[in-house]
């Protein structure tokens, strides 16, 4: 029989204990730079998407701001667009031509674009009561 020297310690029964733990430091010598790897590797990719997630979140909240400016862009427009079809309207049905009614309607239209969106509605509803007064008779 041939016996061959080898790394690899004798298991005795007195020496278990000692056995179990140079094999488990052994092992972990010899795997823990692969979870090492790994475990960077991971911890790097969480912070590119956090990176990534931020630069998301901003790009979404100017987005969101322009969008945000154009719908009330378009309000806006839409109650002047109104406001000058209820002119045409007083226009049409000889209204405008009463003197204090012509003088507020010329003003109103040059200053009309300048306007708040409360004025506008408050122009609004009296251009629709003027209307309406003038169809009321």
């Amino acid at each position: 029989m041939i016996i061959e020297e080898t790394n690899i310690p004798n298991v005795l029964p007195d020496n278990i204990q000692e056995s179990k733990i140079f094999l488990a430091n052994s092992i972990i010598r010899n795997v823990y730079p692969l979870f090492n790897e790994v475990y960077n590797w991971n911890i790097t990719e969480i912070e590119n998407l956090k990176k990534d997630l931020k630069e998301k979140k901003t790009e979404v909240s100017v987005r969101k701001n322009e969008l945000q400016e154009i719908v009330d862009s378009y309000k806006l427009q839409k109650k002047l667009s109104k406001l000058f079809d209820r002119i045409e309207k007083l226009i049409k049905s000889g209204l405008i031509y009463d003197g204090t009614l012509k003088h507020e309607t010329i003003i109103l239209l040059k200053i009309a674009t300048k306007l708040s969106e409360e004025k506008i509605d408050y122009h609004l509803q009296e251009t629709l009561r003027t209307i309406s007064k003038r169809f009321s008779k």
